[in-house]
């Protein structure tokens, strides 16, 4: 998995403008919702983290 390319959501909407396979358009669609799920976590984890009613003992773990 290291050697594994990943898309970002910009390269995933090209490709599914691009995409005349219906199978192919399912598969970018997937992968894209994966994407957009994780950088939606990322996001979250941060705004936590950086909550102001958080403590140093909280955000440690």
């Amino acid at each position: 998995m290291a050697n594994e390319h990943r898309r970002n959501w910009r390269e995933l909407c090209s490709a599914a403008l691009n995409a005349r396979d219906p199978d192919e358009l399912l598969q970018i669609a997937q992968e894209l919702t994966k994407v957009l799920k994780r950088e939606e976590q990322v996001r979250r984890d941060f705004r936590e983290a950086m909550s102001p009613m958080k403590s140093a003992g909280e955000i440690r773990g």
